[in-house]
């Protein structure tokens, strides 16, 4: 008969120690695992020779990390100036780091803690703990579009301009063009990090992103929720005349008046100069509506030099914004004139060059101007009331019967007008041109000099004075002196002659457009001339300021 083997017992306390054996062991491995430094290597040890356990590195995210959020698995690209090194966060980590918005950005610098593994024919960076990412984010430098292609690429920057297009080439990744006044860049736009909003065509967009590059072409990587804001797009636009001195190729806006019309070229005009708008074809058919001659117009596009002459062209419907205002029809008040007073000024014993004579319609009566609707074409007649200048041009009030309407002349126009010497004080002009809206008095603005006639033209004239006796008490008035030009100077807003006679001597002001259209001979140093102007105390000073080129003549 066969018996049971019986091991022999085992003691308790054997099986104690050799328990607490094992786990004094595990306490010292976790000890020198928690307490021993952790190597810092750089990316390219990491590459060339094959190290196990567990590292540090540190490096700059060069593109945008890839998050898939079903398994959940983030993985991005480092660099450190030598080597590349992929790093990877998945399962709970990957979820930990989503939670707390630690996921890196492209241009961030990050000190990566985690155990390397061999992938294929390259090594992969795991982070075993979500305290194993550190992220340094650099502050972006602010700049406009135009000063990109000078920035290091990989830099942290800001930019903001209009949207100009938008597309999707496939999903996942949306192209945004951005546009301002200095150049324009394409921002590409990674959904799963950013986000996928409305992006309105015109809106303003501010973007904080790296700076990329694209097959040649500048991009700005927008990979971070935070990273973009719509903002309110109303840039200011340029004055006509100063537009026009803008290099051919640049993105400039203007406003003024629409004075003419015809299908794809556009007229417009403001108080310092017109330029031609050209539409193309295919903005045309996109507008579904045209302004009216004497639309309030404000256009962007790019300048263009098209036979010696400057022209703006649109780009996109967008770029077009008209307003006509609505002029409640009202008896036109002859308004309390707050400017200095002028002599009663005397017709011309010799008249002035007579106009080449052209056909004329019937002028509209001043009284009744105001129940014309804004952007009508009228043709106006009247005396002239007061007149005064300015840099773009002069604005010349015209009276009839008790009322009142100005008219502003720009300073091409003025040089084009026929028999402008005879335009003064007391002198009867004929105009046309279309009513607008200046500062909420109705104005006429015509399209050329020759819509301007001077029907009974005016020598300038005021009382003669030696220039010694002229005094602080003769502030505002307008005087004539004789004199010899001793000094002539310019200055940024014209030029300036020290004038002298037996009595005394005195600095004429002559502003640039004033000077622009008096001949050289009367300008120059040891010139007799004879001058009307407004006396008046600058600094300290006083001087005397022709306020048109023709009160500045030889004796």
């Amino acid at each position: 008969m066969l018996t049971r083997y019986t091991p022999p017992g085992i003691s308790r306390n054997r099986v104690l120690g050799a328990l607490a054996l094992a786990l004094a062991g595990l306490f010292s491995l976790w000890l020198q695992a928690r307490f021993q430094p952790i190597p810092t290597r750089s990316l390219s040890e990491l590459q060339s020779e094959p190290i196990a356990g567990y590292v540090r590195v540190q490096g700059t995210v060069v593109e945008p990390p890839r998050w898939d959020p079903e398994e959940p698995r983030l993985l991005f690209r480092l660099n450190d100036g030598a080597a590349d090194l992929r790093v990877l966060a998945s399962g709970s980590v990957a979820t930990a780091l989503q939670h707390q918005e630690r996921i890196p950005r492209t241009a961030d610098v990050v000190t990566v803690e985690g155990r390397v593994r061999e992938n294929l024919d390259s090594s992969i960076l795991e982070i075993l703990s979500p305290d194993g990412l550190v992220i340094q984010r650099p502050e972006p430098i602010p700049l406009s579009l135009g000063t990109l292609p000078s920035v290091t690429l990989g830099t942290r920057i800001q930019v903001a301009g209009q949207i100009r297009n938008v597309r999707r080439p496939y999903a996942g990744l949306t192209l945004v063009r951005i546009q301002d006044e200095t150049g324009e860049v394409e921002v590409a736009w990674y959904e799963t990090l950013a986000g996928r909003p409305e992006l309105p065509l015109g809106a303003g967009l501010q973007i904080t992103g790296a700076l990329g590059l694209y097959r040649d072409s500048l991009q700005v990587v927008l990979d971070d929720p935070k990273g973009w804001a719509i903002l309110p797009w109303a840039p200011i636009p340029w004055p006509i005349a100063q537009a026009l001195d803008l290099p051919d190729g640049t993105w400039v806006g203007i406003q003024g008046v629409l004075l003419q019309r015809d299908e794809g070229r556009w007229m417009l005009q403001d108080e310092t100069g017109t330029i031609e708008i050209r539409l193309s074809q295919k903005l045309q058919a996109a507008l579904s509506a045209t302004p009216p001659v004497g639309a309030r117009l404000q256009a962007w596009g790019r300048l263009r030099q098209i036979r010696g002459q400057k022209v703006l062209f649109p780009e996109l419907s967008l770029d077009l914004h008209w307003e006509l205002p609505i002029v409640t029809p009202t008896p036109f008040p002859s308004p309390t004139s707050t400017s200095v007073s002028f002599p009663s000024p005397t017709p011309s014993l010799t008249p002035s060059l007579t106009p080449r004579p052209r056909p004329t319609v019937t002028p509209f009566p001043l009284g009744e101007v105001s129940t014309q609707q804004l952007g009508n074409r009228l043709t106006v007649e009247g005396v002239v009331s007061d007149l005064r200048g300015f840099a773009p041009g002069w604005a010349v009030i015209l009276e009839q019967g008790g009322h009142r309407l100005r008219l502003f002349i720009p300073n091409r126009q003025m040089a084009e007008l026929p028999g402008r010497e005879g335009l003064y004080l007391g002198a009867t002009i004929r105009a046309t041109g279309v009513l607008t809206l200046y500062r909420g008095e109705l104005e006429l603005l015509p399209q050329r000099g020759r819509d301007i006639l001077v029907r009974r033209g005016v020598r300038p004239d005021a009382p003669p004075r030696l220039i010694g006796s002229l005094t602080p008490d003769d502030q505002g008035a307008r005087v004539q002196i004789r004199g010899e030009v001793i000094e002539a100077s310019s200055f940024s807003a014209g030029l300036r002659l020290i004038v002298r006679d037996e009595s005394g001597a005195i600095p004429v002001i002559l502003w640039e457009n004033v000077a622009e259209m008096i001949p050289e001979r009367l300008k120059g140093k040891g010139a007799r001339v004879e001058i009307i102007g407004q006396v008046r105390i600058y600094r300290g000073e006083l001087q005397l300021i022709p306020t048109v080129p023709w009160e500045v003549r030889s004796p």
